[in-house]
């Protein structure tokens, strides 16, 4: 039986390798008997690189892989995006993590401008208090909130599905993705907007404008 998950020594770090995968469950039950193997090796807080292989296919459960290393004490340094083979590690592009204690509601919130190369990943809501640049990107379990001009990507609703909105006092944002669906032709506003779900499509609306469907 082929393993889903491995650790490589690089000259850059530690990196997880997650192969291509079909079921979520496997890979973080892997992933937690690999860290308890090597619980000699690993202290608390330690830093690894995460590398997803077939990354856009799996977005959504990056927020969970986090979660679960930071519950086994592996904090995640940056997100690689790239592919295995043997011992050698093909890396085509990496993005920073960006970390900042939880609020007590479960909220991460970043006071700082996100740059390109910098990445959030977080199984609950994100506030972000300054600009997400192009060529930054969020991927948050619920919903996210930016005070300032979003021009990166966001990705919302990777846990919470549906009911997630993204908010931005400006938004420019190059793609926009609610649970499943995903918007790459975004509508720019420069004023307070919501992007929300209308029918399982995402639709982008000024703030004194908005309309949510009741359910």
């Amino acid at each position: 039986m082929s393993m889903l998950t491995d650790f490589k020594m690089t000259k850059d770090g530690l990196i997880l390798v997650v192969k291509d995968y079909d079921n979520l469950e496997n890979v973080l039950n892997e992933i937690t008997s690999r860290v308890a193997e090597m619980s000699n090796f690993f202290a608390q807080g330690d830093k690894v690189m995460l590398l997803v292989e077939n990354n856009e296919k799996h977005t959504r459960d990056m927020p969970i892989i986090v979660a679960s290393l930071r519950k086994l004490g592996l904090e995640v340094s940056q997100i690689l995006m790239g592919s295995s083979s043997g011992d050698n590690v093909r890396i085509r592009s990496r993005m920073k993590m960006i970390e900042e204690k939880d609020t007590k509601s479960g909220t991460k919130v970043i006071k700082k401008n996100l740059r390109s190369g910098q990445t959030i990943v977080h199984s609950g809501d994100v506030l972000v208090i300054g600009n997400v640049h192009a060529g930054a990107e969020i991927m948050a379990g619920g919903s996210i909130t930016v005070f300032g001009n979003a021009k990166g990507v966001l990705r919302a609703g990777l846990n919470e599905g549906k009911q997630a909105v993204i908010a931005s006092v400006c938004l420019e944002a190059s793609l926009l993705q609610i649970g499943g669906a995903i918007l790459r032709e975004v509508p720019a506003f420069s004023e307070p907007s919501v992007a929300h779900l209308r029918e399982d499509n995402i639709v982008v609306e000024r703030l004194n404008e908005l309309k949510f469907v009741e359910e």
